[in-house]
Parts: C-alpha cells; structure tokens; sequence
C-alpha cells in the first residue's frame, strides 16, 4: 500500500461501549490508511462485554500510528462524555470522531484532508468535511449507500445530516468543548450544531468513504429502522437526514 505522508497530524478519537465484536475492524481501518501521521484515542465507556481485550489485541500488532492511547472509565458515563476525554487528549491539527462500530475506507484521511485544505485555501471559515457512506449489515455485508447531504448552515437546525466521521479542524472542536454530557441522544447533532454555531462551515464530498454498521444497538436507533425497511421490501439508496434524531438529554 503507498502510503501518503503529510505534515499535519490527525488525531482518531473513538468512543466504544460494549462494541467489543466490531471494535477490531474498527481500529484496524485506522492502522490501514494511506495517510501518515495518525494518532488514535480510543476511551472505553465502561463497557461490560470484552471491549477492552479486543483492543488491546488489536493494539498489539506492529503498526504506525504516531501515538495509541487507551484510556478506560470504571463506569458508563455516555458517549458525550467519552468523547470530551478524547478530545482532551488530541493533539494532531485535524480531528475524526469514529464511532467503534464503524470503520473507514483505506483513502478515507487522505481524501477528505486534501478536499478540507483545498477548501480552505478559498474559505477560512470551512472547519470539516464529511462524506457519504456505505451502509452494511452487522456481519459486514453491503445494504445501500447512504447519502448525506449538502452543507448548509440553516438545516442544522432542523435536521441531523452530517455523519460522526468527518475531518475537523482541531481548533473548531475544541472551540466548543466541552460538550454537553447530558445529552444521550442526537448526540452528534448536538456536536455539529455548536459548531456551525461558532461561524464554523463544513463541506459535503459526496463519496462513499465510511462504512456505517446497522444492527439493533445503534444509538441513533437507525439500524432497526433501515434493517425493517429493508425486510419490508424497500430497496435503494437512504438520505441519512431522515434517520438521524435531533438532539435530546
């Protein structure tokens, strides 16, 4: 694999709670990028399955990542919370909130850094840019693409349309940190919000870079729904937009 080495560090921050049967490939997809230097964070939010085994497995291999850091909660404390600890800890200029169920295309860092430095040769303002993804069953296997949408700063308020992994700016993350722990669902909508908030805009790169995992424990609750769609015979693409709930404490 060529590997594309660049001056800027990104920092993978990964939330986990019981994911432990999905959080390998998870943390695997990071190692496997294309795009050097990485540092991961992954904070288990006090998981009761194997999680922690799992990762540290998966962390024992040979790999590059400039830095891996595990940090482990005693109790479950939300996902909020695990991610606040995580972006404390960041130190690259870029940041990617990856869910542990989830993981990313090979050129996932790699195109979406140079689309965002692209971007903001012509636009300060530009802090993120997020993509389309796949949506795949439990065990893997491919369902549909899922579709985000064009950025624009006046349907934040009505909708959720940008998805957990997207490259950010540091400095636009931490400019609203800390989150609201009190949030349980709608959990990157509130992120997302508060940052487009804060003057910040983002920039929609309509391909499908992420690889998004539906099965009944989905915080957003949109792997019951796409799976029963599914089941009822409905096919074809999905606008995430219409899944993804607002925030809610």
């Amino acid at each position: 694999m060529t590997v594309l080495a660049f001056p800027r560090l990104v920092s993978v921050i990964m939330p986990n709670y019981n994911y432990g049967r999905f959080i390998a490939q998870a943390i695997e997809s990071v190692i496997q990028q294309d795009y050097r230097p990485i540092e991961l964070i992954v904070v288990d939010d006090g998981s009761g399955d194997d999680s922690l085994e799992r990762i540290a497995a998966a962390l024992e291999r040979p790999h590059e990542l400039s830095r891996a850091e595990v940090i482990s909660f005693p109790e479950n404390r939300g996902k909020i919370a695990a991610m606040n600890r995580g972006i404390e800890l960041a130190s690259g200029e870029y940041s990617i909130i990856l869910d542990a169920d989830d993981f990313l295309s090979k050129s996932y860092v790699s195109r979406c850094v140079a689309e965002l430095e692209k971007a903001r040769e012509d636009d300060e303002t530009i802090g993120f840019v997020y993509t389309d993804c796949n949506l795949i069953s439990e065990h893997g296997d491919y369902l549909e693409r899922g579709r985000s949408t064009a950025f624009d700063p006046a349907l934040i308020e009505r909708f959720s349309f940008i998805p957990e992994p997207a490259v950010v700016l540091t400095e636009a993350l931490k400019s609203c940190w800390p989150y609201d722990e009190s949030i349980r669902r709608g959990t990157k909508h509130h992120k997302w919000r508060r940052i487009i908030d804060a003057g910040w805009m983002g920039r929609h790169l309509p391909e499908p870079l992420f690889y998004y995992r539906m099965h009944g424990r989905n915080l957003s609750g949109i792997g019951n729904r796409v799976l029963g769609e599914i089941r009822g015979g409905r096919q074809g693409e999905r606008i995430l937009s219409g899944y993804w709930p607002t925030q809610a404490r």
